[in-house]
């Protein structure tokens, strides 16, 4: 006899429980029961265990998820439901799960204990769970599943890692990211979807705002500067206000694809036939906005290596897919915070830390390789690539893609991974940094010092004060430098 101490119930005997059927991915169909352990073959020749052992007949929050990955084990990859089992496996082996039938906030909390490779393996399950409506899941936990978006900045952030990473909600891996481009190009050229859908699906994945912010721009908060040069400024309103009546903006420049996009769509008769107050994606409210733009990905043949299935799509995926990605490349989390439009930088820090390979890069570092001094300029000039310390290494140019358009600015004359804000960083006192002589300096400095003038927080204004007193330093030796020849 097995004994809850959650439900203080005594259990019956279910060893003679009969089996379930299940029809495979592949359309194998083989027979399970809960409690016990199956090793599985892909159609790979793979073999995946499927620790069903780690469930126990009788409990509640156990059947529950025994049901949902029943499901799971028809529609997706035997490789996805054997990492859910393992993670699921690692949570309910931890102490405080012991018999635990009914998971609320503190269980969800739990998921930080085990491996960070597991955890947002769980939250999916639970959300199948949820809706199938079974009796395991508080109200607080129900919510935290079905509104993610809304625990953003909720509390202090503790479970945004979780959500980040979520396979079905979080942000897309390099393969799904670039197969969603690949798909929407494709769909375009071939005239299945329309220019003002592919323009949408572009806003949302160049920018990352939130779908109640699309909704609320107007054709006049689309500032295109050079048709020919695709230089186009977005005025972005915020979405959450302090103490505010009026709208604030923060201005942003527009991806090189999203701003061509923007200047045929506004070119298109649909979109030129109204006014500069009409809104720029016309809808009924912010979540028509936002479903219509998944449904249009969703319709597309997308395919997910991790899940072995379609791509599943919601507007917030792009935003925590903007936001890993530019914490991955070194920006700052004042900077991040402003690209997700964020008046705080609170919520940046679980961004960060649901990021593994980004939490040891200083711990990493060889000797002195990462010393960082104050003095604006610390590295040797170069007049070409060929005299860089690392010449001949194509990983060592540093290029300003942000605003340069990936044009070379210098070079790095360590191999070490410092995960900063290449060429920012590198100007505000990098002793290994080696700019070019020849670099387009008086570009990026006029760039930055636009930069400055639109932001209005102060700690953000001061990330370009020491790059930009290197840029006037390196101006001179150049000046210095042509004198002499």
């Amino acid at each position: 006899m097995i004994t809850s101490q959650n439900m203080q119930l005594e259990l019956p005997d279910f060893s003679d429980r009969k089996s379930d059927e299940v029809v495979l991915l592949d359309g194998r169909i083989i027979e399970i029961r809960i409690g016990e352990l199956y090793t599985l073959t892909d159609r790979d020749g793979n073999s995946r265990p499927m620790r069903l052992d780690a469930l126990q007949a009788g409990n509640a929050l156990h059947e529950g998820i025994y049901k949902c990955i029943k499901s799971t084990m028809s529609t997706h990859s035997l490789s996805y439901c054997n990492t859910i089992l393992y993670a699921v496996k690692a949570w309910l082996e931890i102490p405080e799960m012991h018999s635990i039938s009914h998971v609320d906030i503190s269980e969800i909390n739990l998921l930080n204990k085990i491996s960070a490779d597991y955890r947002p393996f769980v939250i999916p399950l639970l959300r199948r769970i949820s809706a199938l409506q079974l009796p395991v899941l508080s109200e607080s936990v129900i919510d935290f599943l079905k509104h993610t978006h809304k625990w953003e900045e909720k509390s202090n952030g503790a479970y945004y890692g979780l959500i980040t990473n979520d396979p079905e909600r979080g942000a897309l891996t390099e393969q799904e990211i670039h197969d969603i481009h690949s798909q929407l190009h494709r769909a375009f050229s071939k005239g299945r979807i329309s220019l003002h859908d592919y323009t949408l699906c572009w806003f949302f994945i160049g920018t990352g705002v939130r779908p109640s912010q699309v909704h609320r721009m107007k054709r006049s908060d689309v500032l295109v500067h050079s048709k020919e040069g695709m230089e186009v400024t977005l005025r972005i309103p915020l979405a959450k206000g302090e103490m505010s009546t009026s709208t604030e903006y923060w201005s942003r420049r527009a991806p090189t694809v999203l701003a061509e996009c923007l200047i045929n769509y506004l070119d298109s008769p649909y979109a030129s036939a109204k006014g500069d107050d009409d809104q720029l994606f016309e809808a009924s409210s912010s979540q028509s906005l936002g479903y219509r733009m998944s449904s249009i990905i969703r319709g597309l043949d997308t395919h997910s290596e991790r899940l072995g299935d379609k791509t599943p799509i919601t507007p917030y995926r792009f935003r925590y897919t903007l936001a890993t990605r530019a914490l991955a490349q070194g920006a700052s989390d004042y900077e991040v915070a402003r690209l997700l439009t964020h008046r705080s930088t609170s919520c940046i820090q679980f961004y960060r830390a649901s990021m593994p390979e980004l939490q040891r890069p200083i711990r990493e570092a060889v000797g002195k390789e990462m010393t960082y001094f104050a003095n604006a300029f610390q590295g040797k000039v170069l007049r070409g690539l060929n005299e860089a310390t690392r010449a001949g290494d194509p990983d060592a140019v540093i290029a300003d893609f942000m605003r340069l358009m990936g044009q070379p600015v210098g070079a790095c004359g360590t191999h070490a991974k410092c995960h900063q804000n290449a060429p920012i960083a590198c100007l505000a006192g990098c002793s290994h940094f080696e700019p070019l002589l020849d670099a387009p300096w008086e570009d990026l400095m006029a760039e930055l010092v636009a930069d400055q003038e639109l932001e209005q927080e102060p700690r953000i204004r001061q990330i370009n004060h020491s790059a930009m007193s290197a840029i006037q330093q390196i101006i001179v030796l150049r000046t210095a430098s042509e004198e002499v020849i």
